[in-house]
């Protein structure tokens, strides 16, 4: 597409370009960010996109190019700074040709609390920079909580939190079973719990033959001063470390930390494969697939890096890759500032790294098959979708709503999201319903999405399809919210299939302005997806009113906006008579209420008027994700 055949406006945009680095972004005739890029000069980069016979060899160019109906940018002070908004503007605006990576953040690793004492181990999704000693991650919550298991009970180190440790004034159910020495109370040395704490090191560093030695050595000197009891519980132990070294069945290498990333390619699918090695061993992997299969290697890995160490995600001081990366010095230094030592990227070609290469690159072949034929699969569902539900455009990103309550009280909302028939659990959120009192689903739909999609600079990018659990009437207030603040999405109602006449009738999709659902049949695999959508809506809405009712919240909706006690809940019960009104006053309003001051009445305001809700405790979250994990000690999550 030559440059005098751009629209009017399009013109004027590439005109405006300066020569100097930054971001550009391409955004489509509904406003949606198509694709986000960095350039050293925006004017000579971004034009070349749109020159007579343009090409860079990807598949996708000409998607981007024909999609792109507006461009922006924003300049940056140099190209560092424009890798991490990039990354900042991909990871927010989730562009449909970007690389992009869903959220890391169900990777678990393990700390050991060195730096306080009586140390203790569990499981944290962040790294901090503290005097904590860290392992991971891991790509398998269930290999975690596994391990943890094991350590509980054949090294018991304490579990509690330091508070309840201090509280103790007796032994608790732990000390009874066996699962802890009880050093709350006295009962346990610093000497002894210490050399616990030094097997729990060596095996989390995959130091077993040492602790193996270590453990041969302490129940010898047991047996010989006849304490069998304590000779037959290292015996256990031993078995316990054996049973883990023939599950990990590793080689080990000479290269302390690494990450190690493999790339294959088959077709218009890319494949890429992490290995993570701590301390000499090959500890988990995972496999990403995307889209810029026709993208040269060195920009693939560039934008991959940015996307994977994106955030609070632990960097190891050697990566090895199959190609250089475009931009390795900038990469480097970015990295190295995030790991706050020297980060190097290599290009092994021989020796044991060039074998570990290998090993990322055969993992990917092997995944890259499989995975191609399941977004092939999933680019055919979308089709499906899009000529059933909309007007014929491919229907890739879902959210669905649904409500939860039992009798009217603590009313929940949930919101789950899938993309390319995959949930992506970053973009899930969970609302409690703050203005509706009373089972009323319909009032509570549409204040959860009068919330969602309200005008916001913090709002999340819209769907393709937004799908609300129910019929007509949650329907009816979906839309009307939607032609609000018009926006340019699809909207349907599901209803949960009945039981008439002794048949079991198909799932029934309702579209505004159409009395009779659409008709998929219930092995259509776009209805499949739907279904499952819709149970996971329901599931996680679920989970949410479930912690509710174990943290024993009360109803009204003021109990947990901080500052807001009985007395202040009665005085704005009282002045605005309704939670609705509560929620609509404005600052000032609410300023007015005997007993608010200027300050609370601000953080009263802004958390009313916040479309999420905060965080649970991460004490709960770790429980939540042993659950998920199904860990033998609980049992299967129900």
């Amino acid at each position: 597409m030559a440059l005098a055949d751009l629209p009017q406006p399009m013109q004027k945009q590439l005109s405006e370009l300066p020569k100097e680095p930054g971001v550009y972004i391409f955004t489509d005739s509904r406003s949606r960010t198509v694709y986000v890029g960095k350039a050293v000069n925006l004017r000579s980069r971004v034009r070349s996109y749109f020159q007579q016979g343009a090409t860079d060899g990807r598949f996708l160019f000409s998607r981007i190019v024909e999609n792109t109906h507006s461009i922006d940018f924003i300049v940056c002070a140099n190209e560092l700074e424009a890798l991490l908004l990039e990354n900042n503007l991909i990871k927010k605006n989730r562009p449909l040709y970007n690389l992009r990576l869903r959220d890391d953040k169900t990777y678990l690793s393990l700390r050991v609390t060195t730096g306080e004492d009586w140390p203790r181990v569990h499981p944290i999704r962040r790294w901090k920079d503290d005097e904590h000693t860290y392992f991971g991650p891991y790509s398998s919550a269930r290999s975690v909580y596994e391990l943890l298991r094991l350590i509980k009970k054949y090294i018991p180190l304490r579990t509690c939190t330091n508070a309840f440790f201090k509280s103790r004034h007796r032994p608790c159910i732990e000390y009874e079973i066996g699962r802890c020495t009880a050093p709350c109370v006295g009962l346990d040395d610093e000497k002894s719990y210490n050399e616990m704490v030094k097997e729990v090191l060596l095996l989390l560093r995959g130091r077993d033959r040492s602790l193996l030695e270590l453990l041969g050595k302490k129940m010898k000197e047991a047996s010989q001063k006849k304490e069998y009891e304590n000779a037959a519980r290292l015996r256990d132990q031993i078995s316990a470390v054996e049973k883990i070294m023939e599950q990990q069945n590793v080689q080990e290498h000479s290269h302390g930390d690494c990450d190690v990333i493999g790339i294959v390619h088959s077709n218009d699918i890319a494949s890429i494969h992490v290995l993570l090695v701590r301390e000499g061993r090959v500890i988990s992997s995972a496999t990403h697939t995307c889209r810029s299969a026709q993208q040269q290697d060195p920009e693939l890995l560039s934008s991959f890096l940015g996307q994977y160490y994106h955030g609070e995600k632990f960097v190891p001081a050697l990566i090895l890759l199959p190609v250089e990366p475009e931009g390795r010095e900038i990469i480097e230094k970015w990295l190295g500032s995030k790991a706050k030592r020297r980060v190097q990227l290599k290009v092994p070609r021989r020796g044991s790294k060039a074998r570990l290469i290998e090993m990322a690159q055969r993992n990917a072949e092997i995944r890259s098959e499989s995975d191609g034929q399941r977004l092939e699969v999933h680019e055919q569902i979308a089709n499906r979708l899009g000529s059933s539900l909309g007007n014929g455009d491919p229907i890739r990103t879902i959210e669905c709503y649904d409500i939860s309550n039992i009798q009217g009280t603590l009313s929940v909302a949930s919101r789950v999201f899938f993309e390319s028939g995959e949930p992506d659990t970053d973009m899930y959120r969970r609302y409690r319903i703050r203005t509706v009192l009373g089972s009323d689903d319909f009032a509570s739909m549409e204040e959860v999405l009068q919330r969602r999609f309200r005008p916001s600079e913090k709002r999340d990018p819209l769907p393709d399809l937004v799908v609300v659990d129910g019929g007509k009437g949650q329907l009816s207030r979906a839309v009307a919210v939607v032609q609000k603040y018009q926006l340019n999405v699809i909207v349907c109602g599901l209803a949960k299939d009945r039981i008439r006449s002794g048949q079991h009738t198909t799932e029934r999709v309702y579209l505004p302005g159409q009395p009779e659902p659409v008709d998929l049949s219930e092995d259509d695999p776009a209805s499949r997806l739907l279904q499952r959508i819709r149970d996971e809506a329901h599931r996680f809405a679920n989970s949410y009113h479930r912690e509710l009712r174990r943290r024993s919240q009360l109803v009204s909706g003021l109990e947990e906006i901080p500052g807001i006690g009985p007395r202040r809940r009665r005085s704005l019960m009282k002045h605005f008579g309704s939670l609705s009104a509560i929620q609509q006053a404005s600052i000032e309003e609410l300023t007015a209420v005997e007993g608010l001051t200027p300050t609370v009445a601000s953080s009263m305001y802004a958390f009313l008027n916040s479309s999420d809700e905060p965080d649970i405790e991460e004490e709960v979250l770790e429980v939540n994700l042993e659950q998920e994990a199904g860990n033998p000690e609980q049992g299967p999550r129900p």
